[in-house]
């Protein structure tokens, strides 16, 4: 496990590259915290992660937005 004990932020990672992203550093052990504007999407990825057991979480933010 390359990445146990690290965070990683993953924005855009609802789907695509950044939901593959998002569930390859969960399986290298990373808590990952899961960054997009689609809440539904970015709550099923970290549902993936917490069901083959690792550890994710989900913001509903617009990296454009300052106030997100």
């Amino acid at each position: 496990m390359l990445l146990k004990g690290q965070v990683a932020v993953v924005t855009g990672g609802g789907r695509g590259i950044g939901r593959a992203i998002a569930r390859r550093f969960a399986a290298e052990g990373a808590m990952v915290l899961v960054a997009a504007r689609t809440a539904i999407e970015i709550e099923s990825v970290a549902a993936e992660i917490t069901a083959a057991g690792g550890k994710g979480a989900a913001v509903r933010a617009d990296v454009s937005r300052e106030e997100d």
